[in-house]
């Protein structure tokens, strides 16, 4: 057989661990044709590990963040009929690779997994229970001899034919690790899938095929076994919603029924001959189980509320987490009419019983947008009716004759993370063309180790470019923040086109009203061509806040029992404005928030809460319009689900870390956050029969979860930019 071994890796942390690993693949007995290494989204690790493993190829990940997607990208390169998984963190013994190509000898066998020793950094704990390796990626006691078969290897040391890539696609992403995000079950769930499809062929278990994988001293603490035995029960109940519970609890079930007695049975014995041990041991084993029990049994409960139905056992298609980039499906039609000829029939070039996305205009401004259905040709009379009756009694702005010179002078900050920005030439570009009198366009790199450049721009002198290196979008806004000179600062994204009458919409209302602070404002797709970009509508409602300009401080704001903490209630990041003594009076943004921070985003939110909350006013006008490049595939999609859960959750804890008085204010209103979450899809979306994935709020529920302590790590992680 041709074998490739593929190693994912995330973390500069790890490079001795790494180099070790790779070491090890290049030291065995029997060679792999090829070691495929793939590094999740860190430029400065992959510059070094394609210097270093000369013998190796070394690629990034191109997917999604996530132990998931990088291991789908090293199934995409690699070449052999086995493909054998070995982490980053791990090394093998000299005949791995030898053992495990023997389990291959019969065809039925489609998978087989190694035995994986943990390596302590010291003397192996008495203490810790063995049923419970599984929290450190390590075999565990209750596994089969070699030869038995097992529902799935472990993900550390595995090894997989390529025709089940073939067959059902790969790993689903929104279940595996993400970075030090402690999920995991992917390689569970991909099992389940294949073995569905084919009963008769199977995994088996190899003890033969060692590896040893590292079990750091970070690791040897309360915090992480029960985050991990959590976090394990919410990876369960994610598989659950896909392929069934039976199928993915059956291991676990028997790992109850049998190792953890017997398990119990060792801690009682220990309290002969050390009592802190054993019960520390058997204290280990009671509470694990419960936090795994209560994961699963917490995920389940909330998936079960949102939606009763329980999606296909397989899932889309054959089984596999599809991805729409190729949009396959037609693009959705994008239909503007004014709102006085929607009396009439509206013509739509259109399939009968397709999609369509139509705005209605008033004096040109968008007043109301509904997802339409085509009926030979032209809108449906009952859609029409509803685009009416939402457009009615909205009152544009007049923007186009307000006087030029009350406008304040305005600075606009871009500040861009990716390391190729491809939409960044356009939004610069739409930027310029503003119909404003007295502006400035400050452009921020906040790549962190950039390989190159960033694209050509047009010369202006309202345009310059400057450089902040510490990571996250929120120390490059505050560098933007830093050096404007405008009265106010708007902000906008590196993947968004801004529309002619933008930031003279947000000039406007500050004019009219001076007693506002801030101001939000609108958010439309760009364009509609895959379905994912369809479901973010339908899930979120866009970035989109109504279509009614408002005011609101903690004395008036609109009817919401979530105010002031509801994210829908303001403006996001990539379309607001500031007066220029609010920032400085706040601190401008929390830069222990946002992209490319662990929080994930919440930055934005935050800043209008805490104005509110010192007593400001804020407002959203929907004249200030922007379009953005919804994200185009599937996986794409969950992601920003799960960042938008990490990222709301981690805002929170910023919020009370701040000023712990507001921490009954968030909890009290808790109830009400689950209703709007929880609730069934038709009552969360507008649209028609919203089409977006039924796990989609169990991914964003997860990354809640995951919140709190990604705000802990980002947090820590400021403090050491701060120090040095």
């Amino acid at each position: 057989m041709r074998i490739s071994v593929v190693i994912c890796a995330f973390s500069d942390e790890r490079w001795e661990e790494l180099r070790e690993a790779v070491a090890s693949c290049e030291q065995q007995r029997r060679l792999a044709e090829e070691i495929v290494v793939v590094i999740d989204h860190n430029e400065a690790l992959l510059e070094r590990a394609a210097h270093e493993f000369s013998g190796a190829l070394v690629i990034a990940n191109g997917s999604l963040q996530g132990l998931s997607g990088a291991r789908n990208t090293g199934v995409s390169a690699a070449t052999g009929d086995l493909i054998v998984f070995l982490d980053d963190d791990a090394y093998a013994d000299a005949d791995w690779l030898a053992h495990l190509e023997t389990s291959f000898a019969d065809e039925s066998v489609v998978g087989a997994g190694g035995w994986i020793v943990p390596e302590w950094p010291g003397v192996a704990p008495t203490w810790f229970p063995g049923s419970f390796l599984w929290v450190f990626g390590c075999s565990y006691e209750g596994l089969p001899q070699s030869g038995g078969e097992i529902r799935n290897p472990i993900g550390s040391n595995m090894a997989l034919r390529r025709r089940l890539f073939d067959e059902v696609g790969g790993f689903t992403p929104g279940i595996g690790r993400i970075g030090k995000v402690p999920l995991g079950g992917e390689e569970t769930e991909l099992c389940i899938r294949y073995a569905r499809l084919h009963p008769q062929e199977h995994f088996v278990l190899n003890r033969e095929a060692i590896v040893h994988h590292r079990v750091p001293e970070s690791r040897l603490t309360w915090h992480y076994f029960w985050t991990r035995c959590w976090a394990e029960g919410l990876s369960k109940a994610a598989i659950a919603r896909r392929v069934g519970a039976s199928a993915s609890l059956s291991s676990e079930r028997g790992h109850l029924a049998g190792a953890i007695p017997r398990d119990v049975a060792a801690g009682v014995a220990l309290l002969r001959r050390d009592v802190p041990s054993a019960l520390r041991r058997l204290g280990l084993i009671v509470a694990g189980s419960a936090c795994a029990v209560g994961g699963l049994a917490w995920a389940s409960a909330v998936a079960g509320r949102h939606d009763t139905q329980t999606p296909s056992p397989t899932g889309p298609a054959n089984g596999a987490a599809h991805d729409v980039d190729a949009a396959t499906p037609p693009s959705i039609a994008r239909v503007q009419v004014d709102v006085g000829d929607l009396a009439r029939d509206v013509r739509v070039d259109a399939p009968t019983g397709s999609r369509v996305w139509v705005e209605a205009l008033q004096r040109g401004q968008v007043v109301g947008v509904i997802e339409g259905i085509v009926e030979e040709g032209v809108l449906s009379a009952s859609d029409r009716r509803d685009l009416a009756e939402r457009s009615a009694g909205v009152a544009p702005l007049a923007v186009e004759s307000f006087p030029d010179e009350l406008l304040p002078r305005a600075s606009i900050v871009v500040s861009t993370i990716c390391e190729e920005p491809r939409e960044l030439v356009d939004t610069v570009t739409s930027l310029l063309a503003l119909n404003y009198p007295d502006f400035e366009v400050i452009v921020i790199d906040n790549r962190v180790e950039p390989r190159g450049p960033l694209p050509t721009f047009v010369r202006d002198p309202r345009l310059r470019v400057e450089v902040e290196r510490r990571r996250g979008v929120s120390s490059g806004r505050n560098r933007g923040i830093a050096g404007a000179t405008g009265e106010i600062v708007a902000f906008t994204d590196d993947d968004v086109v801004v529309e002619r009458n933008w930031l003279r919409a947000l000039g406007v209302r500050f004019a009219l009203e001076a007693s506002l602070e801030a101001v939000g404002g609108l958010v439309l797709p760009h364009e509609l061509d895959t379905p994912a970009q369809l479901w973010f509508e339908e899930y979120y409602g866009g970035f989109a806040r109504g279509f009614h300009a408002t005011t609101m401080s903690m004395s008036h704001h609109e009817d919401n029992a979530l105010f002031p903490f509801s994210p829908r209630s303001y403006g996001a990041g990539l379309n607001m404005a500031f007066r220029r003594e609010a920032l400085a009076r706040v601190g401008g943004f929390d830069p222990a928030l946002g992209i490319g921070t662990p929080s994930r985003g919440g930055e934005d939110v935050a800043l209008f809460i805490l104005l509110v909350l010192a007593g400001g006013v804020v407002g959203f006008e929907p004249a200030a319009l922007v379009r953005h490049h919804h994200r185009r595939g599937e996986r794409e999609f969950l992601a920003q689900l799960w960042d938008y859960g990490v990222g709301l959750s981690a805002m929170l804890c910023a919020i009370i870390a701040r000023d712990p008085s507001q921490a009954w204010p968030i909890l009290r209103r808790v109830p009400y956050g689950a209703r709007h979450v929880l609730g069934p899809r038709r009552e969360r979306s507008e649209h028609h029969a919203p089409s977006y994935p039924r796990y989609s709020v169990l991914i964003q529920l997860l990354g809640m979860l995951y919140g709190p302590i990604a705000y802990v790590s980002s947090r820590r992680r400021v403090g050491r930019g701060a120090h040095a």
